[in-house]
């Protein structure tokens, strides 16, 4: 880390949660406070429950059920909608007129009201009514200041609502009844006129519609479904009987081997196209033709003769041994044949014969397509009619299959309706009866204590709140301790005016004295404490709090001890070390900083001896314009590093730490921080703002020194400090034969120096 530039280091703990540490701990100091207003709201709620009048509160619950066999009122939101009515029956002026005639005695809300047309609505104030969807439950609440009242009114409610619902339902299934009988002739006005139109599309149809429930088409359709696939084949074998002409044309005009249209041709035609090649050989198609004309009728004699005799017969195996003989024959003449072909037909005469067989079978196959698309556009046009008039028919069947459905449901409904007790809209039965309350439902003790004590730590927090805002000083050790998290090490007294006056150095003057003791005290905590002291630096909030007198009597403490102290005064915007001591005129710090080679010399030559044994001081100098800067310089470095290698203790007196960033800079470079606050001055925001920024620049701080050593000074007190320490700390003097307009000197080795100020 660069020792010339002041590096701010980020908090790693958030500071809400600090802030709501300090406030509990604010909070313990003025615990009383809480603990009072808890207690006096606590003996308020215990008088608030006894004025309050009780109130009882008894319950029933009833299921509520609608009996319908629509699977949509069985829904959650019908559901919903049939517990809502309900309630609202519940909750109707003529249902808690009814109630008030059914009680034994009128509860005490209504005793009390003389006007009679009020009485339902201090009912419905009485009662809550709710609801359970899923499980078809209302639950109703009565609360009165009477317990048996409470009883009284949901038996009068139960006992009116049901007899409302009877003569509500009773009316009502007389009306369903007749508005179903008037819906039902209707619909069987249009089941009949839908019948005779289905009839009538019928007898259109010529009676051959085939019924519904038959998976057979209409014989008109297959008709054109046979005919389409016939006149597809057709066309197929068209299309290849041309391209075997086109390919047989090529070839007799290139008199290439005719055998691949031959064998083409046998596909489409059938085997017999071979036999009837002109020259084809020795065999004679005719005789083929007599020789298959000889295997069948052996084939039908065999048959007759299997039918009257047994397979072991001597005509039976004569006639199969000659038709094997016969299929052998024919076998082998139609295999010559093929073999003549397979060798290569090239003759000319053959090739005129096969162009003309394949027009003749494209002529003939043309024909027969023809015919065909004639045919199949008549029965086409047929067909598309008749499935127009099976369509009108198919819709008609299905509008007189729904209404007689509807006139089914309708009589079923009709059926099931009794009028002596009601359609059956509502089923209410009940699952607890109500009972007389043996102890209050309001006021609750414990519910008021809670709401009473709430307000109360609101209060006291609040409270406690504002008198931390008004209070912003720092009372005691344990207080500085709690807000700044650092240790006090010493107390230091307020200092007799006159002693004051009669000396410079108090403890070295008046050194029997229990204020003396106070400097000593705090020299045994810095000794004591963990951290390196050897070389630690002082610096306070703001002004005028006393630092400069505590740092010089605690520096002749040290002496005291026999140990060699040297004293730095390091604030050379106010020098009040050296103004007190007298030593103004002698050089100082300021032209060390300014040296460019033998550091130690000069200082050697610069501090003065005090008429404290064993206590050397090095006076600040004269005063400069721009002193944070100066000290950014490294000589301050070798400075210390001499002074620590002379002294048994070295003490550095800074400015303050929130004018300027002058104990920042010097604090860098010292083994730790003492900070001096004074408690009858100095502001608790400031001290904490103060302490926070060493720290967020990671310095160490000793610990804490109240300091009364001095009177009260209210001419400086408040936040008026700048970079000038405010009104009566700034750049002027009253020594103007040492002060400098401003001083020259190279820059230091960091580029950063703008960070200092």
């Amino acid at each position: 880390m660069d020792p010339y530039t002041l590096e701010q280091l980020d908090s790693t703990e958030p500071q809400g949660f600090h802030a709501l540490l300090r406030f509990l701990r604010v909070v313990n100091r003025h615990r009383m406070i809480l603990v009072g207003l808890v207690a006096a709201a606590a003996f308020l709620a215990v008088v608030r429950h006894k004025q309050i009048p009780k109130q009882y509160e008894s319950t029933a619950r009833l299921m509520v059920r609608q009996v319908s066999a629509d699977p949509k009122s069985q829904s959650n939101s019908a559901t919903e909608g049939l517990l809502a009515s309900y309630r609202q029956l519940l909750l109707s002026d003529r249902v808690l007129t009814d109630t008030v005639k059914e009680l034994k005695s009128l509860p005490p809300e209504l005793a009390a009201e003389p006007d009679r047309t009020v009485w339902p609505i201090r009912l419905r104030e009485m009662l809550v009514v709710t609801f359970e969807t899923d499980e078809y439950v209302l639950e109703i609440k009565c609360r009165s200041t009477s317990p048996e009242s409470t009883v009284n009114v949901i038996e009068g409610l139960s006992v009116a609502s049901g007899k409302f619902m009877d003569e509500y339902q009773k009316d009502l299934s007389v009306e369903l009844m007749k508005q179903l009988e008037r819906k039902g002739e209707t619909v069987l006005k249009g089941l009949l006129a839908k019948e005779n139109e289905l009839l009538e599309a019928r007898q259109n149809c010529g009676d051959i519609a085939l019924s519904k429930e038959s998976e057979d088409s209409h014989p008109l359709v297959q008709r054109v479904s046979h005919l389409n696939e016939n006149l597809t084949t057709v066309q197929s074998r068209r299309l290849q009987l041309e391209a075997t002409l086109v390919s047989a044309r090529e070839l007799v005009a290139t008199n290439s081997d005719l055998t691949s249209a031959l064998k083409k041709l046998e596909e489409i035609v059938g085997e017999d196209v071979l036999e009837r090649i002109p020259g084809a050989g020795a065999t004679d198609p005719k005789a083929i033709e007599e020789l298959r004309a000889k295997v069948a009728l052996l084939e039908t004699e065999l048959n007759g003769l299997r039918r009257h005799f047994g397979s072991g017969h001597s005509d039976i195996i004569r006639r199969e041994q000659q038709l094997v003989g016969q299929k052998q024959r024919l076998a082998n003449m139609q295999l010559q044949l093929g073999e003549n072909v397979n060798v290569g037909v090239r003759d000319p005469q053959v090739g005129q014969w096969l162009i003309k067989q394949i027009e003749a079978e494209v002529q003939a196959t043309r024909q027969y397509e023809q015919s065909l698309k004639h045919e199949y556009s008549v029965v086409e046009a047929d067909a598309l009619e008749l499935s127009g008039k099976l369509a009108g028919i198919q819709v008609a069947e299905r509008e007189v299959e729904t209404l007689r459905e509807l006139h089914s449901s309708l009589l079923k409904r009709l059926n099931s309706i009794n009028p002596d007790h009601g359609s059956g809209a509502f089923k209410v039965a009940p699952l607890s009866d109500p009972r007389i309350p043996k102890f209050a439902v309001y006021p609750v003790l414990t519910n008021t204590l809670v709401m009473f004590c709430v307000a109360a730590v609101a209060l006291a927090l609040g409270v406690i709140y504002v008198i931390d805002l008004m209070d912003d000083r720092l009372r005691s050790p344990e207080e500085v301790r709690d807000e700044l998290g650092l240790n006090v090490l010493g107390i230091i007294r307020k200092l007799p005016q006159h002693e004051v006056d009669q000396a410079r150095i108090y403890v070295n003057d008046f050194p029997q004295t229990t204020h003396a003791e106070c400097f000593r005290t705090l020299k045994t905590s810095i000794t004591l404490s963990p951290m390196d002291t050897k070389c630690i630096a002082i610096t306070s909030t703001e002004a005028s709090e006393g630092k400069t007198t505590t740092t010089v009597n605690l520096a002749a403490s040290y002496a005291q001890t026999g140990q060699r102290t040297l004293l730095i005064d390091a604030d050379m915007r106010r020098p009040g070390l050296s103004r007190l001591l007298e030593i103004r005129g002698n050089g100082g710090l300021s032209e060390v900083l300014r040296a460019d080679s033998d550091i130690p010399q000069m200082c050697k030559e610069r501090v003065v001896q005090t008429e404290v044994p064993l206590l050397e001081v090095l006076p600040c100098g004269p005063r400069i314009l721009n002193a944070g800067m100066l000290l950014s310089m490294p000589a301050l470095a070798d400075i210390l590093d001499w002074a620590v290698s002379e002294y048994d203790q070295v003490i550095v007196d800074c400015p303050p730490t929130l004018p300027v960033s002058d104990a920042a800079i010097v604090g860098r470079y010292v083994d730790s921080m003492l900070f001096l606050m004074n408690p009858d001055k100095t502001h608790r925001r400031s001290v904490a703002r103060a302490v926070d920024q060493l720290r967020s620049m990671g310095l160490k701080i000793v610990g804490i020194v109240a300091n009364t050593s001095l009177s009260e000074d209210t001419s400086s007190y408040g936040y008026q400090y700048g970079y000038g320490y405010g009104n009566d700390y700034g750049y002027g003097h009253d020594d103007e034969e040492d002060d400098l307009d401003s001083v020259d000197f190279p820059p230091p080795p960091s580029s950063d120096l703008g960070k200092v100020a």
